[in-house]
């Protein structure tokens, strides 16, 4: 017994890498029959191989070398005869020199190639599964010796080998296919469902599987039908061709027609057709002559709750093998699509009450708006060196008027007072306190009231309108010629101040309770000074509050939209700006001001002075106004507004025995002196002769009147102002 020749065992060396490099079951099939028929010298070889299909069938398949596979056409296959059953059964390898002298062989079957010589061992593998067989022949007898057996064994070793890695390979990979097939039908199923837990109406419904199911499995033709008042079924909707005419193919099936759709229909189960024949069989007469072109049918029924909606139909022009897992999902959808109809069902006999509803809620909706823009001011007044716009956006959580506002108040001796509150709840009585508090802030701060005196008179009636109900509010008084503020805050969000620099932050205003919380409450004051170009935003709460984050989000939002706001947008850009930035989610209603300020106009400027109750305080009066005089180039005016300055000091501090504060104020050529004091009583002309100069007292009006180009009384709250202007040029 020749041990195998270096060639044959490099053959082999060979073969392994190669077949097991390969893992494409049919080329180790025709690699380990060549090699095996090359290495026993065989005329011819065979692999005859035992598999399953993806369905788990059994099937035999086999592979030649030596000869044109041709040569076997129409040759039966070999009976397992007591010569070939140990090969085929795993018994081992048979070997004989000449079969025509072997009893187990009755005879070759007919125009089977000449056989003497035959060598057959088993692949079985590592399991102990009979794999397949290697059967080798050749014409003369006597060729295969113990040398030729042990190639074919190795051969088959290494084959076994192999075939297992392949197979598991293809199990792997047949694995992979599953689940992703399942992956996809599942999230096809799962975006229907989804498509159609949004559907209110039939139409949205259907739409919706039209649009999914039949577009992502290729559908060449498609229809949904339901049920209709006289039993028969409706088209209301279809599909012609994936390119083609969306009309159904057929409008309507009468009832008891015999057509597939109609017999999923009465059967309430799928009718599946997957050839052409299959298919025929299901059309009618006249559906035959008109759809020709159908290949592969599916109609399943629309079940809900055990009601039968109708059927939904789809037809493919090519084969389909329409699986029980594609046929499984067809039905769940199908099923999805019937609960959605159900709930249109519903909805569309609910539909005229709803729209009856909806056009009532609109007219309150209409009537609610009028009112609040009837309780809101018509107009803004307008400041010199300011830039004021507002913003009122309803709340799309009801249609009920709110208790947002705004409001701008010129003051007297110029600036402007900024407000803007939120009296809570919606509905006609928190409406008619906030038309009636923000009334009577407008008043209170007209007549010269600063910002928490006018706050604490409102609490006061606030006690009166409502005693249940609260409301906060921030007040900016801002002078104009200085750029001060006053600011007060009762319970209100913090104002936002956006610096010319580009810097953004909340104004660190002290606060006080809410509105109608405490009769004697007070409110603290926070002084701000404002630069050209600043910008100021007051809004309330409606533009921070989102359900899902916290107000420090939102105030945070709020600051990053401010930056955000392109330079040289004016206020009402930026209003506009600002709520399409936070515009989405709102639930509350939202009050929005908006003011850039100029910095003081060229030619203007204010200087105050708070002097005590006391005499003495004249002189510091008459020095405050030389000493400002001079610091404006208006030396000229020295003696007449210092003798004006000391007149109208000493006229309060005589009359109120209190405090008074003097303020100059220069605008172009003109000088404005402005005395204020705790008393509400006007000053008046002394009537009579004229007072005499050397008298103590009783000529301060008469001087006033004489050396002023004009002068007046402005009330200013618990007090007054008088003021007196004196022209540069006079």
């Amino acid at each position: 017994m020749a041990d195998l020749g270096r060639d044959d065992a490099d053959l082999l060396h060979s073969l392994s890498e190669v077949i097991n490099a390969d893992l494409d079951l049919q080329r180790i099939l025709q690699v380990a029959t060549d090699a095996a028929t090359a290495l026993s010298g065989a005329a011819f070889g065979g692999f005859f191989y035992n598999g399953r299909d993806e369905d788990g069938q059994l099937y035999t398949t086999h592979v030649v070398s030596g000869v044109d596979l041709a040569a076997f056409d129409g040759m039966p296959a070999p009976r397992i005869t007591a010569l070939f059953e140990p090969t085929f059964s795993g018994l081992g390898t048979v070997r004989i020199d000449d079969l025509q002298d072997d009893p187990r062989l009755s005879g070759l079957p007919p125009r089977h190639l000449s056989v003497r010589s035959y060598l057959g061992t088993s692949v079985v593998a590592r399991t102990g599964e009979v794999i397949g067989a290697l059967l080798f022949g050749h014409p003369e007898p006597g060729v295969f010796d113990e040398r030729s057996e042990r190639a074919v064994r190795s051969v088959a070793a290494q084959a076994a080998v192999a075939i297992e890695n392949a197979r598991l390979l293809a199990a792997e990979q047949l694995a992979r296919r599953q689940a992703e097939q399942t992956a996809a039908r599942l999230a096809l199923l799962q975006e229907v469902t989804a498509r159609l837990a949004r559907t209110l109406t039939t139409i949205e419904a259907v739409d919706a599987v039209m649009e999914t199911i039949v577009s992502r499995l290729g559908a060449d033709r498609a229809g949904v039908f339901l049920l209709t008042p006289d039993g028969g079924l409706q088209a209301v909707a279809g599909h012609q061709g994936l390119t083609g005419s969306s009309a159904p193919q057929y409008s309507h099936l009468a009832r008891g027609s015999r057509d597939p759709v109609s017999v999923a229909y009465t059967t309430g189960e799928p009718l599946l057709a997957r050839s052409a024949g299959e298919v025929r069989a299901l059309l009618t007469p006249e559906q035959e002559a008109t759809i020709r072109s159908l290949e592969s049918l599916a109609c399943l029924p629309l079940v809900a709750a055990g009601a039968r909606h109708g059927v939904l139909g789809l037809g493919w022009e090519a084969p389909r093998e329409l699986g029980d897992a594609e046929v499984e999902m067809l039905s769940a959808a199908a099923g999805q699509l019937a609960q959605a109809l159900e709930r249109a069902r519903l909805y569309e006999a609910e539909r005229a009450a709803r729209f009856d509803l909806s056009r009532s809620v609109a007219e309150l909706s209409d009537v609610s708006a009028a009112l609040q823009r009837s309780l809101l001011p018509r107009e803004l007044p307008v400041v010199e060196q300011l830039q004021v716009a507002v913003r009122y956006l309803p709340g799309v959580a009801h249609a009920q008027v709110g208790g947002d506002w705004y409001d701008v108040v010129a003051t007297p001796g110029g600036g402007a007072t900024l407000v803007v509150g939120d009296v809570q709840g919606h509905s006609l009585a928190a409406a008619a306190v906030m038309g009636q508090l923000r009334t009577a802030l407008h008043a209170y701060l007209s007549e010269g009231h600063h910002p928490d005196v006018a706050l604490t008179r409102a609490n006061l009636l606030m006690s009166e309108l409502d005693p249940s109900v609260l409301a906060t509010c921030s007040i900016f008084a801002l002078d104009t010629q200085t750029g001060s503020a006053r600011i007060v805050r009762a319970g209100h969000p913090l104002p936002v101040l956006l610096r010319a620099d580009g810097t953004a932050g909340e104004v660190a205003v002290e606060g006080g309770v809410p509105l109608g919380v405490l009769d004697q409450a007070t409110w603290p004051v926070t002084t701000v000074t404002l630069d050209a170009g600043d910008r100021l935003v007051l809004y309330t709460d409606g533009l921070i509050e989102r359900r899902d984050a916290d107000l420090d989000h939102g105030v945070a939002a709020l600051l990053s939209a401010v930056r955000a706001v392109a330079p040289g947008r004016s206020a009402g850009q930026a209003c506009d700006d600002l709520l399409a930035a936070l515009g989405d989610g709102l639930t509350d209603d939202v009050a929005l001001l908006v003011c850039d300020y100029a910095g003081p106009a060229e030619g203007r400027a204010a200087a105050a002075i708070t002097l005590p109750a006391d005499l003495r305080a004249i002189g510091d009066a008459r020095d405050f106004a030389l000493a400002t005089l001079t610091r404006w180039g208006l030396g000229p005016l020295s003696d007449t507004i210092t003798l004006l300055a000391s007149e109208m000091v000493t006229n309060a501090m005589v009359h109120t025995e209190g405090p008074a504060t003097l303020e100059l104020r220069r605008d172009g050529n003109t000088v404005r002196l402005r005395v204020s004091d705790a008393d509400t009583r006007p000053p008046q002309l002394r009537e009579g002769p004229e007072p005499d100069l050397e008298s103590d007292g009783g000529r301060g009006m008469v001087l006033v009147e004489a050396l002023s180009t004009s002068w007046g009384v402005e009330p200013s709250g618990s007090g007054k102002t008088v003021w007196a202007d004196v022209d540069e040029l006079s």
